[in-house]
């Protein structure tokens, strides 16, 4: 029943926003503009920090606002009682979800992004490991110049609440601070509608790329002493098998293909072991088989049979 009303939420501000009855900004010389913002647990209440953007060719720099409140949309309200200017959340491509507020507010994290008249259904949405907003606030600078938008990993708030409506697992990137003042991937996270319900690293993080058709300049070592870097991945499920090919250039020695499978095989095994669908695999094979639904509809996608096909198309060095 949640799900259902989520959905119909989603659909009815998704149409009036397209046709312009939701009410516009205020005026731009009044508003402080947020390219990024985070959202941490803090104890029962919820704690956000807002990174402003810079105009380069005024020599701007970034500033770092602070609120705090009951919900998040009181702690965004707060955000603006220690300047004249009001922050404006309309132009922030990115929302940082700290890893508690994550695994037990996500719900109501996104619920604000429905509701808000500001924030929207595109800004893209990452998990981050511990603080949110102290990993935000030291990263400052990259954030207020760098935009997410260009990100291949990006999935936005809209995407997922669509997922996540339907009671459905999403696949969320991961980021946390590299110690340099600014934010590195650091793997995926499978989210539903309880919140965050895993996070993959390693093998498993690898596998949840390939099953997203990403992973593209990933340099894969090969037991033999050679590597490969990818050049291409198309991953799709039909019948009962997923299937991935995988193109790549020998970077150093003589990559194989039949180990290149064996690679692509271990990293989805590892991640679909989960037993979590993040990816729609069984709305794939049904489309195909719509006859078949029944028995194909929440299948265990550990049972699922992995085939990969990978492609070795010449050498690096040589085309060098």
């Amino acid at each position: 029943m949640k799900g259902k009303g989520w959905a119909l939420l989603l659909a009815v501000v998704l149409a009036a926003r397209g046709v312009g009855l939701l009410p516009r900004g205020r005026e731009m010389e009044e508003l402080t503009l947020v390219s990024a913002l985070a959202a941490d647990r803090a104890g029962a209440a919820v704690a956000v920090t807002a990174v402003t953007g810079v105009r380069a060719s005024q020599d701007e720099e970034p500033q770092v606002l602070t609120g705090k409140g009951q919900s998040l949309a009181e702690a965004c309200r707060g955000l603006g009682k220690k300047g004249s200017a009001v922050p404006y959340l309309g132009q922030a491509d990115r929302l940082l979800v700290g890893e508690d507020l994550a695994r037990t507010g996500l719900w109501e994290t996104l619920d604000f992004v429905l509701t808000d008249r500001e924030l929207r259904l595109d800004t893209l949405l990452y998990i981050v490991r511990g603080s949110a907003g102290a990993a935000l606030s030291d990263a400052a600078a990259q954030a207020a110049k760098e935009g997410g938008t260009e990100d291949p990993r990006g999935r936005t708030v809209g995407e997922t609440l669509s997922r996540l409506a339907e009671g459905e697992y999403a696949p969320v990137p991961v980021l946390e601070p590299d110690g340099d003042g600014a934010l590195e991937p650091a793997g995926w996270a499978a989210v539903g509608p309880e919140g965050l319900v895993r996070l993959w690293t390693g093998e498993a993080a690898q596998g949840a790329e390939l099953l997203a058709g990403l992973g593209k300049g990933t340099v894969v070592p090969l037991p033999d002493g050679s590597a490969a870097a990818l050049t291409g991945v198309r991953t799709w499920a039909k019948d009962g098998e997923v299937r991935c090919t995988l193109t790549a250039q020998s970077v150093r020695g003589e990559a194989q293909e039949a180990a290149l499978e064996v690679w692509g095989e271990r990293q989805i095994r590892a991640v679909l072991s989960d037993r979590l669908d993040c990816w729609g695999l069984d709305r794939e094979r049904g489309a195909l088989r719509p006859w078949a639904w029944g028995h194909i509809e929440n299948a265990p996608v550990e049972e699922l049979a992995v085939k990969v096909t990978g492609r070795i198309e010449g050498s690096y060095e040589r085309r060098s």
